[in-house]
């Protein structure tokens, strides 16, 4: 067997319906990308798979690899665009973004199926499609957003691309993925991408292709909405986890059962995390022990406050409700800025004071499912308060390194802990995430008149008597004190 059909099998893994496996693939094929020993017959791979998919929203899988191969010498714009036999709007802004120039001809402008008959219908379809079953509700959500707007039939469109698509490709109805889990006791759920999802995340991506070409929608709209059907966003895009730290093990295997052994396991994280890293830790969010009969995370998190008194369920109301209220800008080199917030980032609080976030989430207003594993989590970057410089965050296998002024000054940590395909639905995931950061940024860039740090902390735990008995869930949650 060749080098080609060798990695064309490697690369057909892309198939597997687990966001986790298929990052894998993504970053073991872009590693050999960029390695000079084997990028010629890797790429001669990937192109040869890239020309057998029939799919819009597998060729942005595909491309995904491309993106984060940046910089290899062999890539080529002409060969990967000639390779594409389904390209959309999305495709143009991966190619673009990876190779640092943008696609000037849209070839994707007639990637639809013409626009669907005025009489046609198929009622059953489009539930399917507006469920949020085989796709998140926000692509519903968009398409009733630019129908409302524009006044044009988008949702019926919808509905056609995607019959079109399993005319030509047949019903591919997916199974059962309670295969990937460990049995119904567990009340598990896990996000799984398979063939009949790629058809309604390809029909979107021809709607507004079709739009663009004959309804008069601005290419830069399309490309904006199209981000809602994306595999992944690009900058987090090298953020696989990776080695777990050294200290995370002992919180891992801890089993609070109680308010107050929860309160003194927050307090040990700390102690521990910041003698080992010996920088401050702002944030961490990780599982602790889980089996048939108990379930358990553990969540710290960081405020500036202008009180001597912190209410905790105002402050953990608030980090829950920033993400996707603040988002942070991407730079043309994908990493993430935080630039210096202004006074409106001071929230109110009931006695008279106030408080500022301390923690920005990673994520833009759209999430790939790629990094589904991630969200559960939510990985978060320090604010900046008071510095001029913006911090940047550079993302990475294991997490991001935190530049300031060009010097290194933190780190957020991402890993795994007994990974599986699947969890519990009430709990975040697998993964562990962590931001610490050296005292002297934590000056420069939360120093507020007036106003101090204050950490938290918030532990939610599952308890059953049996092995397959009802869960009952208690959420604890306190204080720590100030940094």
């Amino acid at each position: 067997m060749t080098g080609v059909a060798l990695l064309d099998v490697a690369i057909s893994r892309l198939r597997l319906p687990v966001p986790m496996a298929k990052l894998q693939v993504i970053h073991q094929v872009a590693r050999a990308l960029k390695n000079e020993s084997s990028a010629q017959v890797t790429w001669e791979a990937l192109l040869q798979w890239i020309r057998s998919l029939k799919l819009e929203s597998e060729v942005l899988e595909a491309l995904t690899i491309v993106a984060l191969a940046r910089g290899s010498a062999i890539l080529t714009s002409a060969e990967l665009r000639g390779a594409i036999s389904a390209p959309s709007v999305l495709s143009d802004v991966f190619i673009g973004r990876a190779l640092g120039a943008p696609v000037l001809v849209h070839s994707w402008l007639k990637s639809h199926s013409g626009e669907a008959p005025s009489t046609f219908q198929n009622p059953e379809l489009t539930e399917e499609l507006s469920s949020g079953t085989i796709v998140p509700p926000i692509l519903k959500n968009c398409i009733a957003d630019l129908e409302m707007r524009s006044r044009k039939p988008l949702l019926r469109q919808w509905t056609y691309e995607f019959e079109r698509h399993i005319a030509r490709n047949g019903d591919a109805f997916d199974g059962h993925f309670s295969y990937f889990g460990d049995g119904p006791s567990r009340g598990e759920s896990g996000h799984f991408i398979a063939r009949r999802g790629h058809f309604a995340r390809s029909a979107f991506l021809r709607t507004l292709a079709l739009a663009s070409d004959q309804w008069g929608m601005p290419v830069p709209v399309a490309q904006a909405e199209a981000m809602y059907a994306s595999p992944a966003d690009l900058s987090l895009l090298p953020m696989l986890p990776y080695e777990k730290p050294t200290w995370a093990k002992t919180l891992h295997n801890a089993r609070p059962s109680s308010a107050d052994e929860a309160g003194a396991l927050a307090s040990m994280a700390i102690v521990q995390v910041n003698q080992t890293e010996n920088r401050a830790l702002l944030h961490l969010n990780l599982p602790v022990q889980s089996d048939s009969r108990y379930q358990g995370e553990l969540e710290i998190v960081s405020i500036l406050t202008s009180e001597d008194a912190v209410d905790c369920q105002s402050v953990f109301h608030l980090h829950d409700w920033l993400p996707g209220h603040l988002i942070l800008p991407r730079t043309s080199d994908l990493t993430l800025r935080v630039d210096r917030f202004d006074d409106a980032m001071a929230f109110p609080t009931k006695t008279g004071g106030s408080l500022r976030p301390l923690l920005v989430s990673v994520f833009d207003n759209f999430v790939g499912y790629l990094h589904s594993d991630l969200v559960g989590r939510m990985p978060c970057l320090p604010a900046n308060h008071s510095s001029n410089a913006p911090l940047i965050a550079v993302p990475r296998l294991g997490g991001a390194d935190l530049f300031l002024s060009g010097g290194t000054v933190g780190e957020l940590r991402y890993w795994n802990w007994n990974w599986r395909p699947m969890h519990s639905i009430e709990m975040g995931g697998h993964g562990g995430v962590a931001l610490v950061l050296d005292d002297d940024a934590v000056r420069q860039l939360m120093h507020v008149e007036g106003m101090r740090i204050f950490q938290l902390w918030r532990v939610h735990v599952r308890t059953r008597e049996t092995d397959y008995g009802d869960w009952t869930d208690e959420t604890w949650i306190g204080e720590i004190g100030s940094l």
